[in-house]
């Protein structure tokens, strides 16, 4: 098992961690208060932070990360930024309704799609044009429910266990 594996709640930490470190020392009631949740769950949580080697703290004092935890932080906030760029930016969603949905899918994506998005999100966000065309068909869509094409969620070829052009 591999002990630097962490949960989605693990990930949040660090984050947040590496996000506050940026204003100055990271204590467990901050923490606890900018996640909502009480301090014995903060404490346990850093706890099991200090165990994967991502951060340091000894009692009392600070909440430091290590090498190990800054490089996932700054994996983490990279992949929330791209992630908020295409919904918000990219797809036109409200940033309040994109949240919710950046913060599930940070956890799953791999390097490999990271990178590809980071290249759509860049591409689309150079054209004007292209954008206020995509928010256009994206509208559209939503008051015809009928001309949702080929690509309905779970019904195109592929879902349907069609053969991929890389005949998988």
């Amino acid at each position: 098992m591999d002990s630097k594996k962490t949960t989605p709640s693990q990930e949040n930490y660090v984050e947040w961690i590496y996000r506050m470190s940026a204003e100055g020392p990271v204590r467990p009631a901050l923490l606890a208060e900018k996640l909502g949740v009480k301090r014995p769950s903060a404490t346990r949580a850093v706890a099991s932070l200090v165990k994967k080697g991502l951060v340091s703290h000894k009692p009392y004092g600070e909440i430091v990360l290590t090498p190990d935890g800054e490089a996932l932080g700054r994996a983490i906030v990279r992949r929330d930024e791209c992630l908020t760029a295409l919904l918000v930016r990219v797809l036109g969603m409200e940033p309040e309704q994109a949240d919710p949905e950046v913060h599930r899918l940070e956890h799953v994506l791999s390097d490999d799609v990271l990178e590809r998005l980071e290249v759509l999100v860049a591409f689309a966000s150079s054209s004007e044009a292209w954008l206020r065309r995509l928010h256009l068909r994206i509208a559209n869509s939503r008051l015809d429910s009928s001309s949702q094409g080929a690509f309905q969620a779970g019904r195109s070829d592929i879902h349907q266990g069609a053969p991929s052009e890389k005949g998988c």
